[in-house]
């Protein structure tokens, strides 16, 4: 089991990298060819499929990660697990199917969207079979990685050959789709590699399901705040307003998708602490990743903050404009979101706190519902990009409370100095440049390079500790091979 984290970190920082490069290639050409309208009709179907793809899915991804790691020496314990486990998804994906067959047939907004919600669906079934759990057990980056890239290269043929007039926003659905699970095929086969899954009666329920359900419940709270927005937007509002709130979205998605790549990788190995009672090496993890957080989230909250406006211009064009503001307000929400999350993800679910993080995403999922409800009638885009900031930051405070006596974080001042100086640099580059009257890409380019380079030279000239250790441990590695 044990693999390199820093080779894992590494992996899935370049599968978040690949996440984040094909949207820069395919959701721009997408945003310009379908236009406003029907990029909001794809991304409103989208949103309703998403509470039907997490009720297939149950808790069962996470609850599997997390017990499944304790069969890892053991093929025989671990198939039979994975064979329960299997089996449990079937049946809801099943179930899953019959309450989306009866939601179009009485929603009658949704007949508008039928043949998009047919195509989104077909996820649900990919991502079943996947059994990608099974891959992050056994903390297999490299395979997920290499598997990922070929068919998002796939998808970007396909988009350019297939997605040519507005009116494809179907068939731009299902090159997502193919994107997002097509892999999941291959999956099917190559798991036998490390275990062997069967439909089985055999299941034990009472031992299963109240975790499952508690983890289901936590994660439905969760999807309140993150796509509730989206389907409320459309619900209350327009087409147009869920195309302008899904540039903002989307390009918050990547950075946060990016920036959380730290994080991912360290779960198997923060539940194989946790559940062998390492707690010395549990909070020693725990703290790594909180100050590399610490070093990474802010200059990028910063810089995302300082060129907005360029960005959007740079993704989806002029008719695009409006998603700027949420955009400034989204990115403000990812130190909360991600710092949040740490807690969510990196204590409380390892340590099988189900039922305190059930009432934590309960309660701030219910608050950006609320909230959504009240202030998109009036604000829109804007009410939903707020509406997500406030639920982040309720949940961020509620997790680090009830991670007390669980972890206990040291963030050192020197880090904390040099990341506020370093982000007063990337303010001064990022105006600069802008002052500038660049063209756009390359008012971008100069920016974000000016920036780093900044961020960087104080960093150093400060002997920010963290980027010390890493420097000494890359000569050492360099000493090595030479």
């Amino acid at each position: 089991m044990k693999k390199s984290l820093s080779l894992n970190a590494a992996m899935s920082a370049f599968k978040t990298l690949m996440n984040i490069i094909f949207p820069l290639i395919t959701f721009p050409y997408a945003s310009n060819v379908l236009q406003v309208e029907n990029l909001g009709k794809v991304n409103f179907a989208s949103s309703v499929c998403g509470y039907f793809l997490l009720f297939a899915g149950l808790g069962i991804s996470s609850y599997a990660v997390r017990e499944g790691s304790r069969y890892v020496n053991d093929r025989e314990k671990l198939s039979a697990f994975a064979s329960e486990m299997f089996s449990i998804n079937m049946i809801s994906t099943a179930l899953t199917y019959a309450a989306l067959a009866v939601t179009m047939l009485f929603w009658t907004k949704l007949h508008a969207y039928t043949d998009l919600m047919l195509v989104l669906s077909l996820q649900i079934f990919f991502t079943t079979i996947g059994t990608e759990w099974v891959f992050t057990i056994f903390e297999e980056y490299t395979y997920i990685t290499i598997r990922g890239l070929l068919f998002q290269v796939l998808s970007i043929f396909m988009l350019f050959a297939f997605v040519k007039t507005r009116d494809d926003y179907c068939i731009y659905a299902g090159i997502t789709v193919f994107a997002a699970v097509g892999a999941n095929v291959l999956n099917f086969f190559r798991v036998r590699r490390y275990c062997t899954i069967w439909l089985t009666r055999r299941i034990d329920w009472k031992k299963h399901l109240k975790p499952i359900l508690i983890i289901f419940a936590s994660t439905l709270a969760t999807t309140l705040y993150v796509s509730s927005d989206t389907t409320i937007l459309g619900i209350l509002g327009t087409d147009y307003n869920v195309g302008i709130y899904s540039v903002a979205g989307k390009i918050y998605g990547i950075v946060k998708n990016l920036l959380s790549a730290v994080l991912v990788v360290s779960i198997p190995r923060l539940s194989h602490y946790a559940g062998v009672g390492d707690k010395a090496n549990f909070n020693k993890l725990f703290n790594n990743i909180f100050n590399a957080l610490i070093v990474v989230v802010a200059p990028a909250v910063v810089g995302l903050f300082a060129l907005s406006r360029e960005v959007v211009l740079f993704i989806s064009g002029e008719s695009y404009l409006d998603a700027v503001m949420p955009l400034q307000i989204l990115s403000l929400a990812l130190i909360v979101c991600l710092f949040g999350w740490l807690y969510n993800s990196c204590a409380l679910l390892p340590c099988g706190r189900e039922k305190e993080l059930f009432w934590i995403t309960l309660v701030s999922g219910l608050l950006n519902v609320g909230l959504n409800i009240l202030l998109i009638p009036r604000f829109r885009e804007n009410a939903a990009a707020f509406t997500t900031l406030l639920a982040e930051l309720c949940s961020m405070i509620l997790c680090i409370r009830c991670s007390r006596g669980l972890v206990t974080v040291s963030a050192d001042r020197r880090t904390v100095g040099s990341v506020l100086c370093g982000c007063v640099g990337i303010v001064l580059v990022c105006t600069g440049v802008k002052a500038l009257a660049l063209p756009n890409l390359i008012c971008i380019l100069a920016a974000v390079l000016g920036s780093v380079a900044a961020y960087a030279v104080i960093l150093l000239g400060m002997k920010n500790p963290l980027v010390l250790e890493y420097l000494e441990k890359a000569k050492q590695k360099f000493r090595k091979t030479s």
